[in-house]
């Protein structure tokens, strides 16, 4: 049995089940799977959890973002050790192409791209190895939900630093160097007072936790979850990038992108594209989505949409939300998404930092 299946065959029935992402990793995370696949295999007694919790639980953002289910992905076994096997340098080309919460062991089949939750660091170093030896990128969430972020007042920058202190001793230097690891992802909705106590968070907070991320690993870009409209104003110093995830209640595409790349580039931020296919659909699409009265994305909404986006040179990732076994395996949304990873690989790099 090869190294991703031992590792990480039981996440693939996971991840059919319930969603690890969050956006969930452009929004927040699921806890049905939309497709059917509900049954989970039995595994060995999982350790403690209380402190290892996924990405954002269900909010929408006043900026119209896409509001997604809490996550309630179990969390894995303590992996096999794998410090046995040879070393490898990962090649990567274009941009990173993939959505939320995508099982580890098919990192590389069809994507080159994902988000990844938070998990505990066990899981996490495996995660990153298979990435590595898969020439995945992935975008990295090291705090979770917001709910362990916030008290009474608002955000806490006392409990966002506690937990990204629990990773601060876990060894990632290679997989930043190597670029196995896009970025840092610091925060989600921060323009969403429902998630903070009834206040949004003060632009310098964001920077701050930023300024903190580079302080424990200096050459690993920040990237929040909120459209650089939301942030302009504000001379960042230690904030990277902002994200984009387009879906149709947002309306006409091209005034969508227009605006958006130019409030990244007054901001002097990189730019995370994506589309949130589970949930962004027109009512043309026909095709159910994950929350009643939306729709998933058509293969031709998908082509379309995402080709539009990945034509912008500016964008440095492209990630989708989210994973979904029985809509990614549909032949006409498989076939949709190989399109968007060969433009993803024709893509120009960009690294996600500011200017």
């Amino acid at each position: 049995m090869g190294f991703n299946q031992r590792v990480f065959g039981w996440l693939f029935i996971c991840a059919g089940a319930a969603a690890c992402g969050g956006s969930g990793p452009a929004q927040t995370l699921v806890g049905d799977n939309g497709g059917g696949d509900t049954t989970l295999a039995p595994s060995p007694a999982p350790p403690d959890t209380s402190g290892e919790v996924p990405p954002p639980p269900d909010s929408t953002p006043p900026s119209g973002g896409d509001s997604l289910p809490p996550d309630s992905t179990p969390i894995p076994p303590e992996p096999p050790d794998t410090s046995a096997q040879p070393p490898i340098i990962p090649v990567h080309v274009g941009i990173p192409f993939g959505p939320y919460a995508l099982p580890p062991e098919i990192y590389g089949q069809d994507f080159n791209g994902a988000y990844r939750p938070r998990w505990n660091d066990r899981v996490l170093l495996a995660d990153l190895e298979s990435a590595r030896r898969s020439n995945t990128r992935v975008l990295l969430n090291l705090t979770g939900s917001e709910r362990y972020l916030s008290d009474e007042k608002g955000f806490s920058f006392a409990k966002w630093k506690a937990r990204v202190d629990q990773h601060r001793n876990t060894d990632i230097s290679s997989y930043i160097a190597d670029g196995t690891i896009v970025a840092h992802f610091i925060m989600d909705e921060p323009d969403d007072p429902s998630n903070w106590g009834g206040k949004t968070v003060p632009l310098a907070d964001i920077d701050a936790i930023a300024k903190y991320s580079k302080e424990l690993w200096p050459n690993l870009p920040t990237v929040i979850r909120v459209t650089p409209g939301f942030l302009k104003g504000y001379h960042f110093q230690y904030l990277d990038g902002a994200w984009a995830q387009y879906l149709d209640r947002f309306g006409p595409l091209d005034a969508y992108i227009a605006t958006n790349l130019r409030d990244a580039q007054e901001t002097g931020l990189a730019l995370v594209g994506g589309l949130s296919v589970l949930n962004g659909g027109s009512k043309n699409s026909g095709i159910p989505g994950r929350k009643s009265g939306k729709f998933a994305m058509s293969a031709d909404e998908i082509r379309t949409w995402g080709g539009a986006l990945l034509a912008q040179p500016y964008f440095c990732a492209f990630i989708m939300w989210e994973y979904d076994k029985a809509y990614f395996s549909r032949p006409d949304i498989h076939a949709a998404l190989a399109e968007l990873k060969q433009k993803a690989e024709a893509h120009p790099q960009q690294a996600c930092r500011r200017a």
